[in-house]
């Protein structure tokens, strides 16, 4: 296997075994076993397991801002419609995994946002990121006069973003897609005043 393969190998273990159970109680035994990698791997790819934590958010947050521009950009459709596509698509992802892995960004962020810096800029800096694609899809919205122009994109997304966020946590907890959905459908049909 090349190095760059077996680094991301390495990471795409991680990724999955820390939606799971949480940064802290991953152990670099389990995801090098996971990953069918030598115990000595590890360090010649990481520096740190910080480093190799900061590799799975890289990874983990490209993979999610590919699926945001793939459907947040298709000019083919109108601009509601591809963020209620885009929704439903995230929201089917999680109910294909049994309510049971949420966002791993979010799961870091209340893992690790008051405990390392670095994490929390790096946690924030993916937020934004996410934020400024709905916010971007929100104001091609309003210039098309698919929402009323008293909403503003900047902070509907920002809402969003921390909703969405929020209902998949819960959603979670109670192994049920419901408070997710709700907040869809409150989302559309109340905030932005879209007919169902």
């Amino acid at each position: 296997m090349a190095s760059k393969d077996t680094k991301a190998e390495i990471v795409k273990a991680g990724m999955s075994i820390i939606s799971r159970q949480g940064f802290n109680s991953t152990g670099i035994d389990a995801i090098l076993k996971k990953a069918n990698v030598p115990k000595g791997s590890f360090y010649h790819y990481f520096s740190s397991k910080k480093d190799f934590g900061l590799n799975v958010l890289e990874r983990f947050a490209a993979g999610i801002d590919r699926i945001f521009t793939s459907f947040l950009e298709d000019q083919s459709l109108p601009p509601i419609t591809r963020l209620r596509n885009c929704l439903e698509s995230l929201a089917a992802r999680f109910e294909d995994n049994n309510c049971s892995i949420g966002c791993l960004v979010a799961n870091m962020g209340q893992e690790l946002a008051d405990q390392d810096e670095e994490f929390r800029e790096k946690l924030a800096g993916i937020f934004t990121t996410w934020s400024r694609h709905f916010e971007k899809c929100l104001h091609e919205a309003r210039e098309r006069g698919e929402i009323p122009d008293d909403i503003s994109p900047e902070h509907t997304a920002q809402f969003f973003l921390s909703g969405f966020e929020g209902a998949l946590l819960v959603s979670k907890v109670l192994k049920s897609p419901a408070p997710l959905r709700n907040f869809i459908t409150i989302f559309f049909e109340q905030l932005l005043r879209q007919k169902p």
